[in-house]
């Protein structure tokens, strides 16, 4: 199978979720005979150790931080508000969350940041999406943090903006992002996995001609119509060659890539032709699931790894009905597996800029790390570790 940073995804794989995500990420079954069959000695030793450490532990802050993030699960996940919690326990330090709708975040942000009423910590987008919010102004440096040479290189990169390490991410790399589907329905409407944009189209005409509506697409989140979009990169860059460098450098645009002409043609001959639905301009990506489930709507474009990402927020939803199969628009045959995931920035005016230091630090550490990774099973970011995998080879697709 083709993998490069975007690689393939085979049509239809299955979502089978397996057993054991990461070595070590269960628990040790033995932990309460241990206990019991530990000598005296062994306990008072241990209730010694257990003392001069807590003696050691320095004080618990009573300060309250706050941290700003768009709506939807992909940016603030079960597994983070768990991570917080855990941070407050041992810190004292307690974070105030700030969510604000998708739609309207960078725009908040961005108005915020110039108004000097930003959060201590902010999530953005990474790199050269990072540019809009100004981050020479607005983000503090944080490369001479010592957590930060722990990170490997593409968590380096993707936390960077003009030489400066300004943020990271406990998400590891992304998984990229493909069409969920109903097996069964497709099944018992006898349509095959789609491999071009005509099949594609066929699908949804059956679907829609069954009482079911073809495609969940939240159009009030209006970044998830732009991920559509950037799934035709690979495809964009293979009948372009340097296309992403033109576009980087300002000396190619979006209209002369003959694909992206193509997607917005397509995407817009669903739409006219109803296949989002009536209440597509309404629909929120976090509501997407529920439709799915209910058999409402037959497919959904979500992550690669939903399957994980999602459980704790849909804990009944069958992922052994559904499958994936990649963006067909422009005939693509390709997962877009993105260079760069969301960071976490701290704001260079705060008046908690230690506390604010103290919770990247925390997230940093590897029992912390090693806790989001069994969870959500990304790329590890920590140099060494073994979750951190080369996914630019032949791999097989992760099976989810």
């Amino acid at each position: 199978m083709k993998k490069s940073k975007m690689g393939v995804l085979n049509a239809g794989i299955p979502l089978l979720l397996t057993a054991g995500l990461l070595a070590g990420c269960g628990g040790n079954n033995n932990n309460g005979n241990n206990a019991q069959s530990a000598s005296p000695s062994a306990s008072s030793s241990a209730s010694a150790s257990a003392t001069a450490k807590a003696s050691d532990a320095p004080a618990k802050q009573d300060v309250t931080i706050t941290m700003t993030a768009a709506s939807g699960d992909t940016w603030i996940r079960d597994i983070d508000k768990e991570i917080i919690q855990d941070f407050t326990a041992e810190t004292g330090i307690k974070i105030d969350l700030q969510i604000v709708p998708a739609d309207q975040y960078a725009s908040v942000l961005k108005t915020k940041l110039a108004s000097g009423e930003s959060a201590d910590i902010s999530l953005i987008w990474p790199e050269a999406n990072a540019a809009q919010f100004l981050p020479d102004n607005n983000f503090l440096d944080l490369s001479g943090e010592p957590w930060v040479s722990t990170l490997t290189d593409a968590a380096k990169k993707n936390g960077s903006y003009n030489g400066k390490f300004i943020g990271w991410g406990p998400a590891g790399e992304d998984g990229g992002w493909g069409v969920l589907y109903n097996k069964e329905l497709f099944d018992k409407l006898s349509i095959g996995v789609p491999k071009t944009f005509d099949e594609f189209l066929a699908a949804c005409e059956k679907i829609q001609a069954s009482g079911v509506i073809p495609i969940f697409e939240p159009l009030k989140d209006s970044w998830h119509s732009g991920i559509w979009m950037s799934l035709m990169g690979p495809q964009a860059n293979a009948q372009q060659a340097g296309l992403y460098e033109g576009l980087n450098s300002n000396k190619a645009t979006f209209a002369s890539s003959k694909v992206f002409e193509t997607f917005v043609d397509q995407y817009k001959t669903l739409y006219d032709k109803g296949y989002f639905g009536k209440e597509a301009f309404s629909n929120t990506y976090d509501k997407g699931m529920a439709a799915l489930q209910s058999g409402k709507y037959a497919m959904f474009m979500v992550p690669a790894n939903q399957d994980v990402q999602a459980k704790a927020s849909n804990p009944d939803f069958d992922f052994t009905k559904f499958a994936e199969f990649p963006s067909p628009f422009a005939d693509n045959k390709k997962l877009a597996v993105y260079d760069g995931t969301i960071i976490r920035v701290i704001n260079k005016n705060s008046k908690k800029i230690d506390a604010a230091k103290a919770y990247l630090s925390y997230i940093s550490r590897e029992d912390v790390l090693k806790k989001v990774l069994c969870r959500s099973r990304a790329q590890s970011v920590l140099q060494g570790d073994p979750g951190d995998h080369d996914r630019s080879g032949e791999n097989a697709p992760r099976q989810l």
